[in-house]
């Protein structure tokens, strides 16, 4: 039986993200074992699933050479204990240090997904973070059979960046469960507002951790001058908190925005199926540099019209004029415009829904998805 080992940056990530994918390796007949560091109570989870789950030193901010080396070893270690006969990284450290591992090795067939640049590759970084970086990704990803990039951009600035090799790279989409984010039950109601009070606000949803990046300042401006002007309209925000990170939304902000009425904050939810449907536009005004945030693929497959930045990621998401609309990065006034033209023109947002579900069932549905990635797996290549 063919044994894969799946390595990501932690065990939520792991979960969260790959849980349908460890879902179809294993009817596919594979035996799966993951890896990725521990902690946050997510390991369990993973075991449940049926797959082994392997603590790693992976410091998920440190830039400590010497912890890195660490994650080398301890990678090293585990591979040719298991002796897979894939290894699938994921994320940067993992994708790194992983590939160098997986070849130390022996491994036999080493794929990649890179899910997003992130901050080494923003205009905040220092020169000497992205300079570092680029070079530990050219060491180790010529090593790679293949590496999976989630948007066009991201897989271009690689190539030109000489930091992997085009025919070892494809772009190859995440994908979202089309039957588990279904539209409402009864399709009238999903294609009209026959059910709704004329007088219901347009109900707006931003899905996101709550980084700064993440354009959750901008969402809440905008809230306020909706609010102001009198539109009717409700703006929901949906996110977990990181204490960890040094941008992330102070919790007092969060406390100060719900008390002067102009969001509401629900925290993190674990099934948001049921937000979404109550909800009529996803918005996500990001200025960092996404990979394909799962959010706009949730929501088109639900079935709901999308305003999002003409951003990395964003953009390969939503089709401007057709399943939402795209805003310059930053731009609140454009933002609120957007906003405006979708509470005014219900007919236009529920195309632009239909629209969204359909182009999820054409390129982004799981099984159309998963079908490419286990051809990866057997051949390499794409």
């Amino acid at each position: 039986m063919t044994k894969i080992v799946l390595t990501s940056r932690c065990s939520w990530t792991l979960y969260n993200f790959r849980w349908d994918l460890i879902q179809e390796l294993q009817q596919s007949g594979y035996t799966v074992v993951g890896g990725g560091a521990g902690g946050d109570g997510f390991e369990k989870c993973v075991e449940d699933l049926g797959v082994p789950f392997t603590r790693l030193p992976v410091d998920k901010k440190a830039t400590n050479p010497l912890r890195d080396v660490r994650l080398l070893s301890a990678l090293t270690k585990w591979y040719k204990k298991e002796r897979p006969d894939v290894v699938h990284n994921f994320t940067i450290k993992p994708v790194i240090y992983g590939t160098l591992a997986a070849h130390f090795a022996h491994v036999p067939m080493i794929i990649n997904t890179v899910p997003g640049l992130g901050y080494a590759f923003t205009r905040e970084a220092p020169a000497w973070v992205t300079r570092i970086v680029e070079t530990l990704y050219r060491i180790s990803l010529v090593h790679a059979n293949f590496t999976i990039f989630l948007n066009n951009d991201d897989r271009q600035l690689f190539i030109d960046r000489r930091m992997v090799n085009p025919d070892k790279s494809a772009v190859l989409p995440e994908w979202v469960d089309a039957e588990h984010f279904g539209p409402a039950d009864e399709p009238d109601e999903a294609d009209t507002d026959t059910t709704r009070s004329p007088e219901a606000p347009t109900v707006f949803l931003m899905l996101a951790r709550l980084l700064q990046e993440k354009g959750v300042y901008e969402y809440v401006e905008a809230a306020r001058r909706l609010k102001r002007d009198g539109v009717n309209a409700k703006c929901v925000l949906i996110g977990g908190r990181d204490e960890r990170n040094p941008r992330v939304v102070p919790d007092s902000d969060l406390k100060a925005w719900q008390a002067e009425g102009v969001i509401e904050y629900l925290g993190e939810v674990a099934d948001v199926r049921g937000i979404m449907r109550s909800s009529d536009v996803i918005v996500l005004p990001s200025y960092y540099r996404e990979g394909m945030p799962r959010a706009l693929l949730e929501g088109a497959a639900m079935q709901k019209a999308a305003i999002a930045t003409d951003n990395v990621g964003c953009r390969d998401v939503v089709r401007n004029g057709v399943t939402g609309l795209l805003v310059p990065v930053r731009d609140v006034d454009a933002l609120v415009a957007a906003m405006r033209s979708l509470v005014d023109d219900p007919e236009k947002r529920q195309q632009m829904g239909r629209a969204g579900r359909e182009l999820i069932l054409n390129e982004f549905d799981k099984p159309i998805v998963l079908k490419k990635l286990l051809e990866i797996y057997r051949k390499g290549s794409l």
